[in-house]
């Protein structure tokens, strides 16, 4: 079992406090004290000893609720204005989701990045983090495709605002995202702890399972589930059901074949790319990220806590 190297040991409340602002930072993105508690970085401390940290750490600014590096004072007003994008993007996931209830051999959606952070530009769209059964998918991928993009709900060269970004999907037998990560990842780590599902609780929970190991360097305690706007879609459940035992009479011969069709096209794309890290192409793994800053953010995280 591989796992992501233990972070390197954070000294203080101060350092962990000052760790988690720079990675947030280069998001663009203040905090309140609630999820600086939430996010705290390489320890565990009570909102109260995390309150009184902020007061007295050089470094920090503050304003409205908001905490921020000096002379950052400017993100409180952006992350206000990112709020309205947030809500109106959760609106058009929670519209839309249906789509991928009906997707066969899909076990859980979850949205991821931006949106499941709070996060989002005007033009932003919304990332998305899928499950599928073990051997099947690229079967999944096909259809979750081809479902969105028959409702113009799919991003697709330039549009891309409000719509769903199909670049990261794993099977039930690669749940444990640690295999993938660098060998000091925070960014990985982050994406794990604000991952929100929009269905499938059950694999949800199991996935967090498998993830609680390797994040646990990270943060010092488990991932706290994040249910809240997970639906239910008995209907579509049913009619997914009978897809899926249609499609089973293919056997591995289809699976086969939609992996062959999907990934001759998807290599012709990766080979386009300068910096490759951000793509991995497996059975059971489907992972295309054009921009990789995961090393960035571990040097920024890493500058907090110097050895």
């Amino acid at each position: 079992m591989h796992y992501t190297k233990p972070v390197k040991e954070v000294l203080s409340l101060n350092q962990a406090t000052l760790a988690t602002l720079r990675y947030f930072d280069m998001l663009d993105f203040p905090l309140t004290l609630a999820e600086i508690e939430e996010f705290l970085y390489g320890w565990s401390a009570p909102r109260e000893a995390i309150e009184e940290c902020v007061k007295n750490l050089h470094g920090i600014g503050h304003k409205d609720g908001f905490y921020f590096l000096d002379g950052r004072e400017e993100l409180v007003a952006l992350r206000k204005e990112r709020e309205k994008n947030t809500h109106r993007l959760w609106k058009t996931a929670a519209r839309w989701s249906w789509i991928t209830a009906l997707c066969p051999f899909v076990n859980m959606v979850a949205v991821c990045n931006s949106l499941a952070y709070g996060n989002c530009k005007a033009e932003s769209d919304i990332d998305l983090f899928i499950i599928t059964e073990d051997k099947h998918l690229y079967t999944a991928r096909f259809f979750m495709k081809i479902l969105t993009q028959l409702f113009c709900k799919r991003v697709h060269h330039d549009k891309i605002t409000g719509r769903f970004c199909l670049s990261f999907f794993v099977s039930e037998s690669a749940l444990d995202l640690g295999k993938l990560a660098h060998p000091f990842d925070p960014h990985l780590a982050y994406f794990a702890r604000t991952m929100t599902p929009l269905l499938g609780k059950r694999t949800y929970l199991k996935w967090l399972e498998e993830n609680d190991k390797w994040t646990f360097f990270y943060f010092k305690r488990d991932l706290a589930p994040r249910t809240s706007k997970i639906r239910i879609y008995p209907v579509f459940a049913a009619i997914k059901f009978i897809f899926e035992s249609i499609l089973r009479l293919g056997g591995r011969f289809l699976e086969n074949w939609l992996y062959d069709l999907q990934v001759k096209k998807d290599n012709l794309r990766k080979k386009t790319l300068k910096d490759q890290s951000g793509v991995v192409i497996t059975k059971s793994v489907f992972k295309f990220h054009e921009q990789d800053p995961r090393a960035d953010f571990a040097k920024r995280v890493e500058s907090a806590n110097p050895a």
